[in-house]
């Protein structure tokens, strides 16, 4: 899996992908911090419970031109670093604007909804670091293989799926991101931490967990053609 610099770009989803774009491209990303930084006081300063969802999804549409922290000086990049609390921010080697899941759960867990809780509990385990996903293993600061044989992806497409029945009108669209994240993944990555073997048992631990799904078709022919795809590179070693 190459990430290359798109880990900053993941910034909104589903049906406020556009106008979060056309927000953040009319504004710098100074101006941009300085409202997150208000917003997250604001949530913060408020007397009852409320989803904290809006103040995160603020502070992620700072990352619409993410390519403007190469140009801040070291003194302006120290500024936008604190006004950005509760995300994680790099510029070396690669370019990251992502939400500090660990920072967002503790502030779920005083200010926010059962629902906030839950998604990030989820989102924890999907990026145990807040930046790569816990099927990848990096190997460079910007690739990884994937890793298959021990259930991660199989187990967080089903934890994910619980929380989208669960909670359908909530954290849709990064939900859906996650979703269908897991079965790229599935369907075409080629770079393969470990054995042959262990891309089969993910396969069929998935065909097992989700016979009907609509994805399980194109797994189920994806295990079928294995031993015949030469593309598939094991033991893999990415970048």
């Amino acid at each position: 899996m190459n990430l290359k610099i798109a880990l900053g770009l993941f910034i909104a989803f589903g049906v406020i992908v556009a106008p979060v774009n056309v927000y953040a491209q009319n504004k710098s990303i100074l101006k941009l911090a300085d409202e997150y930084a208000l917003a997250l006081r604001k949530y913060r300063a408020q007397k009852s419970r409320a989803s904290v969802a809006d103040v995160m999804r603020m502070g992620k549409a700072v990352a619409g031109d993410i390519s403007q922290i190469e140009d801040l000086s070291d003194a302006e990049y120290a500024l936008f670093k604190k006004k950005m609390q509760g995300f994680v921010v790099n510029r070396e080697e690669i370019l990251v604007i992502e939400p500090d899941l660990d920072f967002f759960a503790r502030l779920s867990a005083t200010r926010g909804t059962k629902v906030d809780a839950a998604f990030f509990a989820l989102m924890r385990q999907i990026k145990p670091g807040s930046v790569f996903p816990a099927y990848i293993e990096m190997q460079t600061d910007v690739t990884g293989c994937t890793i298959y044989g021990n259930g991660a992806m199989t187990g967080l497409y089903g934890k994910a799926l619980r929380f989208k029945k669960t909670y359908p009108n909530e954290y849709a669209g990064e939900v859906n991101e996650e979703i269908n994240k897991i079965i790229e993944e599935l369907t075409t990555e080629t770079c393969a931490c470990s054995s042959r073997a262990s891309v089969e048992k993910e396969f069929r631990a998935f065909i097992k967990a989700f016979p009907k799904d609509k994805n399980t078709p194109a797994i189920k022919k994806r295990l079928a053609n294995l031993k015949g795809n030469k593309e598939f590179r094991f033991y893999c070693q990415s970048g």
